[in-house]
């Protein structure tokens, strides 16, 4: 063939593999919305956590191995509470000041106390007025918005009839549930997020037509034997690959996440994740770990084409302990538990590599003699 007609037939093999990779983005954009909130889980919960260990130093709690204060830490976890603390104001508003407050007829508190309004019928219950949705404001200094009265401060303090007294007022604990995430700063960026998501989906769905048709131009240039090389070693890579980011996503990230935020407590910084940047930490960390995992792959390769010998591996793995922290630490956040949660399986496929150097025979095809060309 010509360059001319090599040019044609990988045109053809790309047009091909942007289609497929289209019709992958048109899937993945259909579960988009889906994907982004799995990603957002593991943050969720790590958050839920800290506000849990952190609720706990604050009221002073600090025996952990106590049943009830495990009862009670479940209870926030599962609950999403946040402890806050609180000056209520003494003075309850009378039921005057209610009235002219909010503008409607006011229940007696003794009343509410014998349980007439138990007792009440929904026929008694539909005579009371209710707000206009159509009025802006109501008497009493009252906004009506929509059917839903909104009392301003402003107006609170004046029902009670004076100034509060800093002395008089009640300190009190409550917890409200807070299920916060991450969130936006740019009108645009949520729909950035949902379409590279979409995108990456799209890819990993259409990802099998994808190499078809971009390894049929490759292989047309192969001989038998070279065809067989790839067909030994690309799924040994692929299981490498997707370990790499099993683990990553599945363990990992719960210990990076607790880590980053342990740390910004521990500056006194109140963290509000962003959501570009946490998906974004979220795909890195993943595809880190799963490139980092194809190193046996890479040392046999050195090792088949006399660049490295065994020997070397064998007799240098102090030196490559070192080299895999120092990768460790690049292609992971800037944290020390997801660096040490790299190198310790990069130590193992280290040796693992060594293996395969020692006892995966050369030759010629896919025979008993051997698996690699001579």
């Amino acid at each position: 063939m010509t360059v001319g007609e090599h040019l044609e037939e990988l045109r053809g093999a790309l047009v091909k593999a942007i289609i497929w990779l289209a019709i992958g983005l048109a899937f993945g954009l259909l579960v988009a919305n889906r994907v982004v909130r799995y990603v957002q889980e593991p943050l969720k919960q790590a958050i839920i956590k800290y506000n849990a260990d952190r609720d706990l130093v604050l009221m002073g709690i600090s025996n952990t191995d106590d049943p009830d204060t495990q009862k009670f830490h479940r209870f926030l976890t599962q609950n999403a509470l946040v402890a806050e603390l609180v000056y209520a104001l003494p003075t309850p508003l009378s039921p005057s000041a209610a009235e002219a407050l909010l503008g409607t007829d006011v229940e007696p508190a003794d009343e509410k106390v014998s349980g007439k309004k138990e007792t009440e019928t929904p026929s008694k219950t539909s005579d009371k007025p209710t707000p206009d949705p159509e009025k802006e404001s109501a008497p009493g200094g009252v906004d009506v918005l929509d059917g839903t009265q909104r009392i301003h401060t402003a107006d609170l303090i004046a029902a009670i009839g004076a100034v509060p007294d800093p002395n008089a007022m009640v300190p009190t604990v409550q917890f409200r549930r807070s299920e916060r995430g991450v969130s936006s700063l740019k009108v645009e960026e949520t729909f950035m997020i949902w379409v590279k998501a979409g995108l990456i989906v799209g890819a990993v769905l259409a990802s099998p037509m994808i190499f078809y048709h971009l390894w049929s131009f490759v292989a047309a240039g192969l001989h038998s034997h070279e065809r067989r090389y790839v067909y030994v070693y690309l799924p040994f890579s692929v299981v490498l690959f997707v370990s790499g980011v099993s683990l990553a996503f599945f363990l990992v990230l719960q210990y990076v996440l607790s880590f980053l935020l342990a740390f910004n407590s521990s500056m006194d910084v109140a963290i509000e994740p962003r959501l570009s940047y946490y998906v974004n930490f979220v795909l890195m960390l993943p595809l880190g770990f799963g490139i980092a995992f194809q190193l046996p792959l890479v040392m046999l390769f050195l090792q088949r084409i006399d660049l490295i010998q065994t020997n070397d591996y064998i007799s240098s793995w102090r030196i490559a302990t070192l080299v895999i922290f120092v990768i460790s630490m690049v292609v992971t956040p800037a944290d020390v538990t997801s660096m040490v949660a790299l190198a310790i399986p990069l130590m193992l496929l280290y040796f693992l590599g060594i293996g395969l150097c020692l006892y995966m025979p050369r030759g010629r095809g896919l025979g008993s003699g051997a698996y690699d060309p001579a």
